[in-house]
């Protein structure tokens, strides 16, 4: 007999019972539902949902796919393991409960939106059809664990729990990028395979439900429609209480379930529909067992949607942001990750350079303090004099670069009111030296128009053009004005390119030290008698080392050397000493400092894959950055990325599937991929950075890390020959089926699968072939686009100025060289090899969140295809001490 329990309310299995077996002996539930208006509603939409018996499919044909057995069923419908024989795959086949025209057409267009996103988390979906009267959707058979199965056994411990949760919320991400919501995200729906985590229902079960309807599903769980609809114990307050409900509630699902996974527990726990519900409105699960991820799901499960994370990517960062003992991540230097540079990951992969200074043990870390919570990018802070204000340059969201000025007694922040731009410096007397028009000239070096400004108000004063960095010199003895003062520009260095490398001026103009290599963060002592700057090999790796300048005798002492990654310095207050941000191995970045003789002393352990400071005020409190960086694979506008670090690396000549380089994260395994253009599954073809598929799409060239050879893989066999390289190959286009021009320590070298190495030029960068494969286009390092002849070796130069640009294809039906710009949006244009003649052709704006630079676009043989890989760095400001 079914009747009410103890809190009045009908189970889910109870409210099914009356949906199909009628209410004639029912009595106490039907007096329950008289007075009870939420059963009632949803007894009343499960009994409008029709149920049929669709075990009777098994063994039957529907529209092409022969269905072979049952494999799940549930409240909403379905679903069946099938044959494709059309392409002899094996499919998962759905069909819904609710068969009616309209479901019908709303289930075509979800599934479309779904397959239209085109991420590994998220489940393919093939084809959406009607046969016989029968809606259904074709999708990928996804053979795995469900984590409810998972969770049988027991809470899955802090670590395993974050990798999943970054697993998942990246699968969000780019399901919301294309405005698609999932809305019943639950430990059923999500599975473990062996490529990682998967996504199931994602844009079928956010639009097939009747309105407030509850139906059984895996597990004895329902589901409920309330402006979308979700599974009671996960569902967002709002959709329980049936308004508007957007990706936030997908963020508080994740919340729910990263804390069963952690816990073991139910955050909403109940033994009806209705406890779960009022438990999801009332009650603050306690946070007992999260470790470091409690703040995260409090802020998850925040009953507001306003006081949630607002994006899967503000998400994201945090949770890459825990620290947690074994999910350190691999770094490699920043050239690792660039494809003009992509060999040298087996550089960061295989070891580090010595270093000179001597490391003591690390000191107690005093707690951090977020300044910012925003999405998006801050590039420079500084404190002001005092200390109780903090100026910053920050892009967050999709708004352009501003200068911020943070109050850190009230926490109030404003905008400056000049044009867009990023801060360089501050100086004891209140001026601010700023970069305006602050732009990326490649892939990592920035630089704008040098401005002067006050605090106290009023324009900015042009000082100079084309500036990289600047900072104030004072002798430290600074008076009581009363007002602040412009200074001369004498007072200001700056650092700037020069023909051969990078130079810093002090005064403008006047060369204090030249260098052929990469100058960054050039900071001046407080006495003012002392230059600080850190030097790179080059400008796409942040390896490198500390140097020190006297500024009176021009002699300069390197301090400490040999960090796979340092970036970001300020002086001791003292000036005695240097605080900076490096690793010397494969991990995160750490706060360090530095005696001038070179003992080095930690300062804070790691808390992030990368830790910038910023600056140090007066009383030794640190501003820093947790910067997560990602290099983001896009083809066309779909991101195909498999991991945080992909890189688009060459085309299949029909131009259906990229060649991708994966280096690294929870979601694949560093290796070569060929990717589907439209979306696919990715194929892993092994181990190492490809440089290169041949013209007829059966063989790519590959980096394994090996300075004297390519191994070459087929994508038709198990075969992988190699070929003899003069070094790490960063870049190479096959000629034929057994040779290649590759690039090589900045010029071009012929390699065969049938002899040694010959070089073909002493200058080269990356490059495109004609489409005869006999001529090769680059833009060298002076500007000027040259042309190879690879037969005989002659060079010559195409007419016209090409500063900030790059060639990214030669298309076929044109014949003309494809050329990019290194600024945003990319500008494309193709080019007479002959005349110079300069056409546009495409604009293609990356997205702009955390946009950092593009590292390669390239253009399709057919003109019109395109992928690129995109620099994205989200941070956040913090104050250390």
């Amino acid at each position: 007999m079914v009747a009410p329990n103890s809190t009045g309310c009908l189970s889910e299995d109870e409210l099914l019972e009356l949906a199909t077996g009628g209410l004639a002996d029912a009595p106490a539930a039907d007096a329950h539902l008289a007075s009870c208006a939420t059963c009632s509603a949803l007894l009343a939409a499960a009994v409008r949902a029709p149920r049929r018996g669709w075990d009777a499919l098994a063994g039957q044909t529907l529209g092409p796919y022969q269905i072979e057995a049952q494999i799940g069923a549930g409240g909403m419908g379905a679903v069946y393991r099938a044959r494709d024989p059309r392409l002899g795959r094996t499919i998962a086949i759905k069909v819904l409960h609710d068969q009616s025209a309209a479901q019908a057409e709303r289930l075509a267009a979800e599934a479309r939106a779904a397959a239209a996103i085109g991420h590994r988390a998220i489940v393919a979906v093939h084809d959406v059809g009607v046969a016989d009267g029968i809606a259904y959707v074709a999708m990928e058979l996804v053979d795995g664990q469900s984590l409810r199965s998972l969770l049988a056994r027991g809470p899955l411990g802090i670590a395993r729990t974050r990798e999943l949760a970054v697993e998942l919320v990246d699968g969000l991400a780019a399901a919301h990028a294309r405005g698609i919501v999932h809305r019943d995200l639950k430990p059923e729906n999500l599975v473990i395979t062996r490529d990682g985590l998967r996504i199931l229902d994602f844009g079928v079960a956010s639009t097939t439900a009747n309105p407030r309807v509850v139906e059984a599903a895996a597990g004895g769980y329902g589901w409920l429609t309330a402006s979308g609809h979700g599974t009671a114990g996960y569902m967002a307050p709002e959709q329980v209480q049936g308004s508007r409900a957007d990706a936030r509630a997908d963020l508080f699902a994740t919340g729910a379930i990263v804390y069963e996974l952690a816990t073991g527990r139910r955050a909403f726990a109940g033994a009806t529909l209705e406890e779960r519900l009022s438990a999801t409105l009332r009650d603050t699960p306690s946070l007992d067992g999260l470790g470091e991820l409690a703040p995260i799901v409090e802020r998850c499960l925040a009953k507001e949607p306003a006081e949630r994370f607002q994006t899967a990517t503000d998400l994201a960062w945090a949770l890459e942001h825990t620290t947690t003992p074994t999910a350190a991540r691999p770094r490699t230097s920043r050239r690792a990750f660039l494809v003009g540079g992509a060999a040298a990951v087996a550089t960061g992969a295989l070891g580090y350079l010595a270093g000179r200074g001597r490391v003591k043990p690390a000191a107690a870390a005093p707690p951090l303090r977020w300044l910012t919570h925003r999405t998006g990018r801050v590039y420079t802070a500084r404190f002001t004099r005092d200390g109780n204000r903090i100026v910053y340059g920050a892009a967050w969201d999709t708004s352009p670069l501003q200068i911020h000025l943070l109050d850190l007694g009230s926490g109030n922040t404003s905008v400056l009111d000049m044009p867009a731009g990023d801060v360089l410096a501050v100086s004891p007397r209140g001026e601010i030296a700023a970069s305006l028009g602050h732009r990326f000239v490649d892939h990592q070096s920035m630089r704008g128009h040098l401005a002067l400004l006050s605090l106290a108000g009023g324009a900015p004063r042009p000082i100079a053009d084309d500036v990289q960095e600047a900072d104030f010199v004072f002798d430290g003895k600074i008076g009581s004005t009363g007002e602040a003062s412009m200074l001369p520009s004498g007072s200001i260095a700056v650092v700037r390119a020069s023909e051969t490398g990078f130079r810093i001026e002090l005064p403008l103009r006047t060369p204090l030290v030249e260098e052929k290599r990469w100058i960054t963060h050039m900071r001046v002592s407080p006495d003012g008698k002392k230059l600080a700057y850190l030097l790179h090999p080059h400008t796409d790796d942040d390896q490198g080392g500390l140097v020190v300048l006297d500024i009176a005798t021009k002699t300069t002492q390197v301090v400490t050397k040999g960090w796979i990654s340092i970036a970001g310095i300020a002086w001791d207050p003292a000036g005695d000493s240097i605080w900076f941000t490096a690793s010397r191995e494969d991990l995160g970045n750490t706060l360090y400092r530095t005696s001038l003789t070179g003992d080095v002393t930690p300062l804070v352990t790691p808390t992030a894959p990368r830790v910038r400071l910023h600056d140090v005020s007066a009383t030794g409190r640190a501003l820093i950055t947790l910067d997560a960086w990602r290099l983001r694979a896009m083809a066309g506008e779909r991101d195909v990325s498999l991991s945080e670090v992909s890189a688009v690396c060459d085309f299949s000549p029909d131009g259906t599937q990229l060649v991708i380089g994966e280096l690294g994260g929870v979601e694949a395994s560093i290796g070569t991929y060929l990717v589907p253009y439209e979306g696919g599954k990715p194929l892993r073809l092994g181990p190492g950075f490809p440089v290169a598929m041949s013209p007829s799409g059966q063989r790519v060239a590959t980096n394994v890390h090996t300075a004297d050879k390519l191994v070459v893989y087929s994508t038709t066999s198990g075969e992988a020959p190699s070929m003899a390289a003069p070094g790490f190959v960063t870049f190479a286009r096959w000629i034929d089926e057994r040779s290649l021009v590759a690039l090589y320590d900045h010029g071009l070298w012929r390699l065969s699968l049938d002899g040694q190495p010959v070089k073909l030029s002493d200058v080269g960068a990356p490059f495109a072939l004609d489409p005869e494969r006999k001529r090769c286009a680059f833009v060298d390092r002076s500007h000027a686009l040259r042309v190879l002849d690879i037969a005989s070796g002659t060079l010559r130069t195409v007419p016209g100025d090409f500063t900030r640009a790059f060639v990214c294809g030669w298309p076929t039906a044109q014949r003309l060289i494809a050329v990019c710009s290194t600024t945003t949006p990319l500008q494309v244009g193709l080019v007479d090899p002959d005349t110079g003649a300069r056409t546009r052709h495409l604009e293609v704006q990356p997205p702009l969140v955390g946009l950092k630079a593009v590292d390669v676009f390239l253009l399709h043989a057919d003109g019109q295809r395109h992928a690129y890989s995109y620099g994205q760095e989200l941070s956040q400001l913090c104050l250390r001490g």
